[in-house]
């Protein structure tokens, strides 16, 4: 009994992040205020990421004040954590950025 748990565990696990939606936006860099990577869209919406994959952050330095006020094609995830107070937070990360030309 123990040993199918186990395994029905693995496999729930395996299919969360496997199946990790993603979503894709376009917007103009703000900058890294405040220890997040803020993008306002055409809206004037302004969203904020949490995290940047490597392959990005190896092809744009977004810490720099270079890239404030371009535009870009943004393929970010959101994920849920719990904070210090275990209250759920949405954390977005940036997986795929393109600078149109």
């Amino acid at each position: 009994m123990k040993s199918l748990l186990i395994v029905l565990f693995v496999a729930v696990s395996s299919l969360t992040t496997f199946g990790q939606e993603t979503s894709t936006m376009n917007g103009t860099y703000e900058g890294y205020i405040d220890g997040v990577y803020v993008f306002t869209d055409g809206e004037g919406y302004s969203t904020e990421f949490t995290n940047v994959v490597d392959e990005v952050t190896s092809k744009y330095d977004l810490k720099s004040q270079k890239l404030v006020g371009k535009q870009f094609s943004i393929t970010f995830t959101v994920d849920s954590e719990l904070d210090e107070d275990d209250e759920e937070i949405q954390v977005s990360t940036i997986t795929g950025l393109l600078m149109p030309i």
